[in-house]
């Protein structure tokens, strides 16, 4: 699967740390917009991990559930919409951004702006 599921903080923390680029959308079970989206962000995943946009940016994607978090997704990350995409750089090191809602153009510019 290309889309990695990160079931705690702790994974969170590990898979932002672990990939030069890493792309975590925050989710909620019960959110429709993000129910809706993932099918996209499943294929967005694909096009990076070994698809057409593999060799263009060295970039892993995962998603997170807020029943999993907890008050992390807050205090840590600063979540306060579903669903939140944040894209680290240099292992972690950097926030390049983050795009709130099922925004796919927006994720797209983010993620060719870190490229």
């Amino acid at each position: 699967m290309t889309l990695h599921e990160l079931d705690s903080p702790s994974a969170v923390e590990t898979f932002r740390t672990s990939h030069p680029n890493a792309l975590v959308c925050f989710s909620a079970t019960w959110c429709g917009p993000c129910r809706s989206s993932k099918p996209t962000l499943m294929d967005l995943a694909a096009s990076y991990e070994s698809g057409e946009l593999s060799h263009t940016l060295d970039l892993k994607i995962g998603i997170a559930y807020e029943h999993n978090l907890g008050d992390v997704l807050h205090s840590q990350y600063g979540v306060r919409a579903f669903p939140t995409y944040v894209l680290w750089t240099g292992s972690g090191t950097k926030e390049e951004g983050r795009v709130e809602g099922a925004n796919f153009d927006g994720i797209k510019k983010l993620i060719e702006r870190a490229g």
